[in-house]
């Protein structure tokens, strides 16, 4: 399956130009995007725990700044952890008991000279909640900052719990009530808004109305306890962990150049349903809710546990706002939106949405002591996270064999001067001969994926059964299963054509079953000249349900999700299927769930963390970032967490800007070999609607080095499968080292000089087995 994808170098260039808009607009974008958060009511106080004052709501004390030591009283002690907390601000300290390591909900100290911090951003640095909120009686576009000491916040109520306490947040002036709950885990600190006792509107007395206006003030987002862990560059050595690509790594800086650069990110991407006159963003999809802070010996690895489909990724190098290095997570209440005031749609405004999304929001931060391999011991208790709270397991033990990751093109449509013609460009029978000719040369396992298998090709949505019969018909398709499955492989179809209808297949009505944005208009573009409107989730899900049955009769093994299923994330406004950003969570979760039950197997394309406990493989895990000019280096922390756990690939071999190092960054990531490939040459896939994105794809002219490439793959990971990734470093300046659980190093050279270690050599652009 092809990802949608811009080239790289485009995407660097593009980074560079949103870097230079950005400084002038920082404080403005920082603004926008937010989204409002939950409120707490005390709880009642434990008799273990030590007595604390507790306010009576309306007569709360103003929050203090940062506080000092001497205030903060025991609260909680978990196995690994203990914590304190002060009464009067809510801002906590945890101590790992293992290590002595501490963390704090406010900046450290140290480091900071007098004179940095300064006006709004030293209150900033001071308040353990940051709000931004709009005043639709004022301006009803633009979203306003404010924090807990700026906005007169009090602090009206705190409970010890047993487990951590409870802390509630008020902005009489705006009448906003934010209710915090902090409790241990056994090796993490969970902060957490509540929806329960949320309030965003402040209710006026008949008094009041007299002499007051109301600005309707409302809530867009809060960051709550935003500065938990940050440290100078000045004060130690360390970096910031970013859900870039693969994952990103921003080092501490004395003397970074350039000030304007921050990380501002939807997790799960942009939500559609405000597309509307909106720039989505350049940098590559968050697909798992994390990030995390390295500070000398210790690090600090945060999950967004809770809510993590209305969260943003926020953090920003010192020097940018600050001199600290910090990331949070900004939770998200409302959205801005575009309205338009005439059914022509070319009038309209910005304003952000009137409901305020209340669920429950958390984020949990979990301890991590060791050495220098900080990103590697975040991504192993990652690991841990994904099968304890996300329910995957570990790979079953196996033989030591990789399976190629072999996609096929069906067909497309040809364009035509008056109307297209179907084209196929590999038959089923012809697919069966690759299949061979790929054996006979040497690939011993596959996994085989079909694309464009639908009844009008590759670019057709909606209605793909039957299958056409120039491709080889249903009976066809079902003959090359069985073929497969004699060899003892899989075979897979493409599933990401569910997500969009451009056909009226399935009874697809666009304007009945369309996927609808806030203004009620219908999603559709245009992209490689194929028109599309994308499927209301709830419609997809039904038509997949019906068709599983056909696929089934197939003999097929599973379907590849991707595209608009499992990447993508969109609140529907469609009256007759709506569904929330939650709700389309969990309806894509029953597509994969339903097919796997169906079939027995499912595989996705770059998806979002909530689809991986039930795929087999991950197809375009990204081993490469978004280009930013503030990133240092990309490093392997998604494919460190998912070793072991599911077997994955990155783009196409033979799709590549640049195939060698796509190899060796392979190798080195740990991933298995893909190509996609037709049996007509590849000069025909020009004559197709869209499929010219693909720029060599003749299997003769792949096939040698398909077989060569997956016997490298295999000399080198193919007995480490179902092992865990215990190490990764640099050992020089373009010379890499990862290490597996059974003891096994892979070190790749990238550079044009060998490389020599200790008893081994690694040749120019190449990689070594050391074991």
């Amino acid at each position: 399956m092809k990802r949608i994808s811009v080239p790289k170098r485009w995407l660097a260039l593009a980074a560079v130009c949103a870097a230079t808009l950005a400084a002038l607009a920082v404080f403005a974008a920082l603004a926008a995007n937010r989204q409002p958060p939950a409120a707490p009511q005390p709880a009642a106080q434990t008799a273990a725990q030590p007595a604390v004052r507790q306010e009576a709501a309306g007569s709360g004390v103003p929050a203090a700044p940062v506080p000092d030591k001497g205030e903060f009283v025991p609260v909680a002690e978990s196995r690994y952890l203990t914590l304190k907390a002060n009464p009067a601000t809510g801002h906590f300290i945890v101590t790992d008991k293992r290590s002595g390591d501490v963390w704090k909900s406010y900046p450290e100290e140290a480091g900071s000279r007098d004179g940095q911090n300064q006006g709004k951003w030293l209150s900033n640095l001071e308040s353990p909640v940051m709000i931004s909120y709009v005043e639709f009686n004022v301006r009803r576009d633009l979203a306003k900052e404010s924090n807990l000491k700026e906005g007169k916040g009090l602090v009206t109520g705190f409970a010890a719990t047993g487990q951590g306490f409870q802390v509630r947040y008020e902005f009489p002036e705006l009448g906003f009530v934010i209710p915090v709950e902090v409790r241990l885990g056994e090796d993490y600190v969970e902060t957490k808004i509540l929806k329960d006792g949320l309030k965003d509107a402040r209710i006026f007395t008949e008094e009041e109305r007299k002499t007051k206006k109301d600005n309707e003030a409302r809530l867009v987002s809060v960051r709550l306890y935003p500065f938990l862990g940050a440290h100078t560059s000045e004060q130690t050595d360390g970096y910031l962990l970013l859900p870039d690509g693969p994952g990103a790594i921003v080092d501490f800086k004395r003397d970074r150049a350039g000030t304007n650069h921050y990380y501002n990110e939807r997790v799960y991407g942009a939500d559609w349903a405000y597309s509307a006159n909106a720039k989505f963003s350049i940098r590559r999809s968050v697909r798992a809710p994390v990030f995390g802070i390295k500070a000398g010996e210790k690090s600090l690895l945060a999950v967004i546990h809770e809510g993590a489909e209305y969260a943003n990724v926020v953090a920003a190098p010192s020097g940018t706002f600050s001199p600290y290095n910090w990331a949070t997570a900004e939770q998200q209440y409302r959205f801005m939106d575009y309205q338009y005031t005439n059914t022509k749609k070319t009038e309209g405004y910005v304003t952000f949405t009137k409901e305020l999304t209340a669920t429950d929001r958390s984020v949990r931060y979990y301890l991590i002591a060791g050495g220098d391999d900080g990103y590697v011991r975040m991504a192993a208790r990652f690991r841990q996270y994904l099968i304890d709270e996300v329910g995957m397991k570990r790979l079953p033990a196996g033989d030591d064999k990789l399976a190629l990751q072999l996609h096929v093109l069906g067909a497309d449509a040809e364009r035509g001067f008056l109307w297209d013609s179907y084209l196929p460009l590999t038959t089923t029978a012809q697919a069966q001969e690759i299949v061979q000719e790929l054996n006979a040369v040497g690939v011993e396992r596959m996994s085989v994926t079909y694309l464009g298998w639908q009844r009008k090709g590759y670019s057709s949505y909606g209605g793909s059964f039957p299958l056409p019969g120039k491709l080889g018909g249903n009976e066809g398709m079902r003959q090359f299963a069985d073929f497969v499955h004699a060899k003892g492989y899989r075979l897979y179809l493409d599933g990401s054509n569910y997500a969009f209808n451009n056909t009226g297949g399935d009874g697809f009505r666009r304007n009945r079953d369309g996927l609808r944005d806030n203004g009620a208009s219908v999603i559709s573009y245009r992209r490689r000249g194929t028109d599309k409107t994308l499927v209301s989730p709830r419609f997809a899900s039904k038509v997949i349900e019906k068709d599983l049955d056909k696929m089934r009769a197939l003999h097929v093994d599973g379907l590849v999700f991707g595209q608009g299923i499992g990447s993508l994330l969109n609140t529907d406004y469609n009256d007759k299927y709506a569904a929330t950003r939650e709700e389309a969570v969990q309806i894509q979760q029953r597509m994969f769930g339903m097919t796997k039950d169906a079939l027995g197997h499912v595989q996705v394309e770059d998806g979002n963390i909530y689809t991986w406990k039930y795929v087999d493989h991950i197809h375009g895990l990204p081993v490469d970032g978004s280009g930013d000019l503030f990133v240092d280096r990309q490093v392997p922390f998604l494919q460190i967490a998912l070793h072991g756990l599911v077997t994955y690939s990155s783009e196409y071999g033979n799709d590549s800007d640049d195939y060698e190092t796509a190899f060796l960054k392979g190798i080195e990531y740990g991933a298995v070999p893909s190509f996609v490939v037709t049996y007509a040459k590849s000069q025909q896939l020009l004559e197709t609607r869209s499929l010219g994105q693909f720029f060599s794809t003749y299997y003769k002219d792949w096939l040698q080095e398909m077989a060569a490439q997956y016997q490298r793959y295999d000399e080198a990971l193919g007995d480490v499968q179902q092992q865990w990734i215990t190490g990764h470093r640099a050992l020089a300046d373009g010379v890499f080292e990862t290490a597996y659980g059974n003891g096994k190093r892979i070190v790749v050279n990238y550079n044009e000089r060998p490389y020599a270690g200790d008893g081994w050599t690694v040749q120019p652009r190449d990689f070594v087995v050391v074991k």
